[in-house]
């Protein structure tokens, strides 16, 4: 036995396992598409996602177990809504074509309209990116910002601003005994930022715009009382000097003038706090009010219910009422706002300019979602395995490939070994760029497609042996079973063996059998000595 004669056995081998594994793959590619089996894992691990470490654990109470329960319908439902978003909703191509209509039959009685709420399915895949923006908008992060910087610029303006502006010109007007000292400027000044206030509530300006339009608002106004009061009067002198350092201060008030991104995410958890407080049994504000053992809590209590009740409003203008904000907020489970509070610690730490929190924070969503995704793939991969294998034990018995009887009938058959090492040779002279595509493809299902040009090669091979070591015919078959002479039990579990054998095999991928053929294939052609006159083996 010498080496050709090992490798033309082991090339007739790989390319019996590169066949059915080719075929393995395209029956496994197709169940994927109809049973949507990427689309689900997906749903589920978003919603494992959302609900973070809510799993069942050893020794809990029917209470603990109840909570337990009540995070997981929370992610679920939260998911449901994500996946109504438009943006998820643009990426179902999967539903699309006559694929997608026996699919979606499909779906009618498996579990998977279930997984998706009664819709036939969703992507298969889903962009961190949209992920990230999907989920924030949501939230309504978006208008949630824009009513806390509203809040700040009103409390700004009234307590920094016009407060301490009317306490100065009020000392004067006592000192100087006139009551309509800078009236008329003090009301300008009023009426100017009042209205800066408002155009930044109708979004026609952005915050830091605003701002600006305040402190030059301010500088006019002390532009102004230097030009109506007296040079040379003390009182006047130190009315000029306190509207002075107020106007020095704006800067450094600026600073503190938008609401933060760990501000953001913490009133949100807080509305959340508030929403599913109220969605207990025989709940209410009063009586929620009544529950809470401290001051503290209390006061927390009502912050959120009153800027939940603004963000209600809000929301049903923005989406005309179609959308019920507090809804949303109690789908959030307990895991992902401790999930989202820490992210926004992580944005925050990252940012040196406080309008950059929410797009910062966004991208710390999306990196959260590709690490969770990337455990998630491993998952998907593992379960893919297990079906690959149940596929080629299937295929293995259907064409009763019995790795044990080929090897058998491919040391007898010296032709059998001709044709097969002939096949193969051509099956890698015909693909020349196989192997690049299979090196930048990822997946099997698409290195498969690598080998496209191939089919026909393979087809052809299969076709022009008319005594294959395969299959359930007459002769196969006989043969196969003489292979096996121990006796029934001994002689069944050997072909049992060996089916199992090729199931593996052939769960290993066609990408894995052509790669490991390109290269026996080489080196047997390597090798091969010049024709001799010698007789074939028989």
């Amino acid at each position: 036995m010498n080496l050709p004669f090992i490798l033309d056995i082991g090339i007739g081998l790989l390319f019996i396992y590169l066949t059915l594994s080719l075929l393995a793959s395209e029956l496994q590619e197709l169940l994927t598409t109809l049973l949507q089996w990427r689309a689900q894992h997906l749903k589920q691990a978003i919603e494992t996602l959302l609900a973070g470490d809510s799993k069942p654990k050893l020794n809990q109470t029917s209470a603990d177990a109840q909570l337990i329960q009540s995070q997981i319908d929370r992610s679920k439902e939260l998911a449901s809504s994500l996946y109504s978003h438009p943006l998820i909703r643009s990426l179902d191509h999967e539903s699309k074509g006559l694929l997608g209509s026996v699919a979606e039959r499909v779906s009618q009685w498996t579990k998977a309209s279930k997984t998706f709420s009664g819709k036939a399915g969703g992507p298969s895949y889903l962009p961190s990116e949209t992920f990230s923006t999907t989920l924030l908008e949501t939230l309504r992060t978006g208008e949630l910002i824009q009513t806390l910087s509203e809040r700040k610029l009103t409390q700004f303006v009234d307590e920094k601003l016009i407060q301490p502006l009317f306490d100065v010109v009020s000392d004067l007007r006592h000192s100087k005994a006139n009551e309509l000292l800078l009236e008329h400027e003090l009301q300008k000044f009023q009426a100017d930022v009042h209205e800066i206030v408002r155009m930044f509530s109708s979004q026609q300006a952005t915050l830091s715009n605003s701002y600006s339009q305040v402190s030059g608002a301010v500088k006019r106004l002390l532009s102004t009382a230097e030009a109506v009061l007296p040079e040379k009067d003390y009182l006047s002198h130190v009315c000029l000097k306190r509207l002075a350092a107020i106007d020095q201060e704006i800067p450094s008030l600026l600073k503190e003038s938008g609401p933060s991104i760990v501000e953001v995410v913490s009133e949100l958890n807080n509305m959340a706090w508030v929403a599913q407080s109220l969605q207990q049994p025989n709940s209410n504000y009063h009586s929620m009010l009544a529950r809470l053992p401290d001051i503290t809590l209390q006061q927390r209590f009502q912050a959120g219910y009153e800027l939940l009740q603004t963000m209600q409003q809000v929301v049903r203008a923005s989406s005309q009422g179609r959308e019920d904000f507090q809804a949303i907020l109690t789908k959030l489970p307990p895991n992902l706002r401790d999930s989202l509070d820490m992210l926004a610690k992580r944005a925050q730490a990252k940012i040196s300019v406080l309008d950059q929190g929410a797009n910062q924070l966004e991208q710390e969503v999306a990196l959260w979602f590709d690490r969770s995704m990337d455990r998630s793939s491993g998952v998907y991969k593992r379960n893919a395995k297990g079906v690959a294998i149940v596929i080629g034990f299937l295929i293995a018995v259907t064409t009763n490939t019995d790795t044990l009887h080929v090897i058998n009938r491919l040391a007898k058959d010296s032709a059998l070994r001709a044709t097969y090492s002939q096949a193969a040779s051509a099956l890698v002279s015909s693909n020349p760029n196989a192997i690049a595509c299979l090196q930048t493809q990822q997946g099997k299902a698409a290195q498969a497609d690598c080998l496209n040009n191939g089919a026909n090669t393979l087809r052809d091979a299969v076709d022009s042996s008319t005594d294959l070591p395969i299959g359930w015919n007459g002769t196969n078959w006989q043969e196969q079973w003489q292979f096996h002479p121990q006796g029934a039990i001994v002689g069944g579990l050997k072909l049992l063996a060996g089916w199992l054998v090729s199931a593996i095999a052939i769960s290993m991928g066609a990408p894995f059998w052509f790669n490991l053929l390109n290269k026996v294939v080489n080196v047997r052609n390597s090798g091969k000595p010049p024709a001799s006159t010698s007789q074939p083996e028989a």
